[in-house]
């Protein structure tokens, strides 16, 4: 029920996130509703994108938000490998393998996902990770942004972006930035994607969420 979208580059992160969510809770009571499958109202103004303390990180979730209990945490570390190490703790814990016997009951499983970005002035570099977890699985990724701009996505619309988009149109979109990557030219681009996933896929809202960081200016900044 969420389409996580991230540009990774030498010089930028941009990350997205679609704003429709499944409420348990009335719209109106509070912002930080829990998402679940066939409960509840269908709202189009869930914040689902998470900054940490100096906004040096961005993490944008897919999944049942009460399933990430570490976000709350998450919002009051003040630096990258806290906030790393949070997360990698918590993904891990959620494994259930010493609960056979209640796995062996479960009749079906959401996966979790993740992606987080975030610039690491020591190295001078920016990267992204991907995550996933569930009580059956956990699997972390680490990319490095680069000259070629990478492409990373999560959430259920993936499957959508994969067959609207295709490979065949996303190398077409880097190879138009291979003389000037900029937010305002991916922005634009990925505007359209969540269009064309929203389209087809009920649970992705047309509309997204955007965190921009810059080389010149890393901290994450809405647009």
């Amino acid at each position: 029920m969420t389409f996580i979208l991230n540009i990774l580059h030498k010089d930028m992160s941009i990350l997205a996130a679609d704003r429709r969510a499944i409420a348990e809770s009335p719209p109106a009571e509070t912002s930080e509703m829990a998402i679940r499958a066939g409960v509840g109202s269908v709202v189009d103004d869930y914040d689902k994108i998470t900054l940490i303390l100096g906004q040096t990180l961005a993490l944008g979730i897919s999944g049942h938000t009460h399933d990430h209990f570490y976000l709350p945490t998450l919002r009051t570390s003040s630096s990258i490998d806290d906030a790393l190490s949070k997360i990698r703790q918590y993904i891990e814990r959620s494994l259930r393998v010493h609960d056979r016997p209640s796995l062996s009951t479960l009749t079906s499983i959401m996966a979790n996902q993740g992606i987080a970005s975030f610039f690491d002035e020591a190295l001078g570099a920016y990267f992204s990770t991907e995550f996933l977890f569930s009580p059956i699985e956990s699997n972390f990724r680490l990319y490095r942004g680069s000259d070629r701009p990478q492409i990373i996505y999560a959430g259920s619309g993936s499957s959508h972006f994969e067959k609207e988009i295709g490979q065949a149109g996303i190398d077409s979109f880097v190879s138009s930035l291979k003389n000037s990557c900029t937010p305002d030219s991916c922005i634009s681009w990925m505007q359209e994607v969540y269009r064309k996933v929203s389209a087809n896929d009920p649970w992705t809202g047309p509309e997204a969420g955007f965190m921009v960081s810059i080389r010149s200016s890393p901290k994450f900044r809405s647009t």
